[in-house]
């Protein structure tokens, strides 16, 4: 026993001396990286992913490890033939010095596309599918992005067992011509057919509310984008924290596919709270208790409100907004969605005060994807004092009021949160008064297009038109403040201050228009991984009726702009300047935001 303990004691202290000893030796490091070889990639472009830095110890990177990340850096930018040799320095070298040679070889360029096989989609259909255009550079990955792209458009038909075979032929004899010819090879399978959906690990919330997101029909073929398209709308409930899919029958081979979809609840009674910047001239902030799963049956209640301060020195109020929503996903169980709110609004500044309360109806529709339709009824009260542009005061006591709008919007824009292709269309309107009932007569029409043009990967072109009109009838000409048109800020005509275009009273305070004209113009250039950078022009105005239109009434801003992308969505730093057409080159404005202008 005291023979083990005396060992024991014996191997601790020679470990501890050999870890004292070995701390006292420095550890070689990396003194240089040397490149030779023809290479037109940067050196860092080159080392990413392969831990190869100066100053690194030898010890934690490998001549291998910095050998293939480098090739895979190369084939990434189409020289897929590369050859890479690592020079390793030797223990007790006077310097660690290591030496990477390159031959590149030919850049592989994309040449014709060849398809064998049975193949559902056409010649123009799988093109559309390949990541690059015709002669330009081709890697692994672009080829291996093609090839899941087409399985998953035939898994959309229910083609889930359908295999696809993707290679690059061979440079031709000549090589003065580095295209490369890419052939695919394609087997269907057999259609798979959807049998029903089972749910299992949920507790407080029913199953109806998993199943209904899900827009397939038993005995038809399994659309997989339907799968895909419901498992989003199930994390966008809020009420899962994992979402887990099983296919029974695939890996058997029967025809007929049960879809299981295992759910894993979270706690999702939330209480948000939200402050953010508006322009130079506002500020918000927010707070709203969230109860998304009323009788388990995904009814949604939310209770909070929103506060608006508007700190211009002459000109600074407040906005106030509490309100308590209700809303039905699936109204009568049908893909209708109902909400009732009712609301508080408060306006107070020092040319426009106004007070109203009621409640409101809405219910929507989503057609297709891309199409929604809404409409709904409103009833209150409300009050409210303005100036007008001759200082001249208007005061509207308590009055009822109703209204009824309706509205469609088309809606394909890719990414949502950043879009670099697609349209976003938008027309509504509305009638207070008359047939709606009240006594604050005026209507609103509203239409909106948004477009986004990729030019190449790195450059988007997009563009927005809207317009719009606010306006009384029966005898009406006063229409409340919060009803009126503004423009002016970081999302309308960068240049101006928030809401500072248009019609202003003897103090040059804003007090809104009747009708509303905007143009928005930007060329938007990803200059290196999530950085971005942007030229704007922006041309917008607000009128009191169609006869004041001109361009010396017109607002005109234009500047740059540099965006970082992030998961939710771009940063955003503008600087505009107005160059208007009746007072030359007004002082520029810096805007910040979270998200596109548009």
């Amino acid at each position: 026993m005291h023979k083990s303990i005396l060992f024991a004691g014996l191997l601790i202290a020679v470990l501890v001396l050999t870890a004292h000893e070995s701390r006292a030796v420095s550890e070689p490091t990396i003194d240089r990286i040397t490149f030779t070889g023809n290479q037109s990639i940067s050196p860092g472009a080159l080392l990413r992913g392969s831990g190869l830095h100066e100053g690194v110890s030898i010890f934690l990177v490998s001549s291998n490890q910095v050998r293939d990340a480098v090739r895979a850096n190369m084939k990434s930018r189409g020289y897929l033939d590369c050859a890479v040799t690592v020079n390793w320095p030797r223990w007790g070298s006077e310097s660690y010095e290591v030496g990477i040679d390159i031959i590149p070889g030919p850049r592989t360029l994309r040449g014709e596309l060849h398809i064998y096989g049975d193949s559902l989609l056409t010649a123009g259909q799988l093109e559309r599918l390949f990541p690059v255009d015709y002669g330009e550079p081709v890697s692994p990955s672009d080829t291996t992005a093609f090839k899941l792209g087409v399985l998953a458009r035939y898994s959309s038909l229910g083609y889930l067992r359908a295999s696809a075979e993707v290679e690059l032929e061979r440079f031709p004899s000549d090589s003065a011509d580095h295209h490369r010819d890419v052939t695919i090879v394609l087997d269907r399978g057999e259609v798979c057919y959807f049998g029903g959906i089972s749910v299992e690990g949920n507790d407080k919330v029913r199953r109806e509310v998993v199943i209904r997101e899900f827009d397939l029909t038993p005995g038809e073929p399994l659309d997989m984008d339907a799968v895909r398209s419901g498992l989003g709308s199930l994390y966008g409930l809020d009420l899962f924290s994992g979402i887990q899919v099983e296919y029974n029958g695939l890996a058997q081979g029967l025809d007929t596919i049960h879809v299981v979809v295992s759910v894993r609840e979270k706690d999702y009674i939330t209480v948000n709270a939200a402050s953010g910047y508006i322009s130079p001239e506002a500020i918000f902030g927010s707070v709203f208790w969230q109860q998304p799963n009323i009788m388990g049956n995904n009814q949604r209640l939310r209770l909070g409100g929103v506060y608006t301060r508007y700190t211009s020195s002459d000109n600074s109020g407040n906005e106030y907004e509490p309100q308590v929503v209700y809303e039905e996903p699936w109204f009568l169980s049908t893909r209708w969605s109902a909400q009732l709110k009712l609301d508080y609004f408060h306006l107070q500044r020092f040319h426009q005060e106004e007070r109203s309360y009621g409640a409101e109806l809405g219910f929507t529709r989503k057609f297709a994807d891309v199409w929604r339709y809404n409409f709904g009824y409103r009833i209150g009260r409300l009050r409210f004092r303005s100036t007008g542009e001759d200082s001249t005061e208007v005061v509207q006591d308590w009055v009822s009021s109703g209204r009824v709008s309706s509205g469609f919007t088309r809606d394909t824009r890719a990414p949502l949160l950043n879009p670099r292709r697609g349209s976003w269309f938008k027309i509504a309107g509305s009638l207070s008064g008359g047939p709606a009932g009240g006594r604050i007569q005026f209507y609103t029409v509203d239409g909106e297009v948004r477009r986004f043009i990729p030019v190449n990967r790195r450059l988007v072109l997009a563009g927005r038109l809207a317009g719009s009109v606010s306006l009384g009838y029966d005898g009406n000409t006063d229409v409340p403040p919060n009803d009126r048109l503004y423009l002016g800020g970081g999302t309308t005509v960068r240049g101006y201050g928030y809401r500072t275009l248009g019609p202003v009273d003897e103090d040059g305070n804003p007090l809104g228009g009747n009708v509303m004209a905007l143009f928005n113009a930007e060329a938007r250039l990803t200059l290196w991984r999530s950085l971005g950078a942007v030229v704007f022009c922006d041309l917008g105005g607000i009128w009191t009726d169609v006869q004041q239109i001109s361009r010396g009434t017109t607002g005109f801003g234009a500047g740059l702009g540099i965006r970082y992308d992030t998961p939710i969505g771009p940063i955003r730093l503008d600087y505009g300047f107005a160059p208007t057409w009746s007072n030359s080159l007004k002082r520029g404005k810096v805007y910040f935001a979270i998200g596109q202008a548009f």
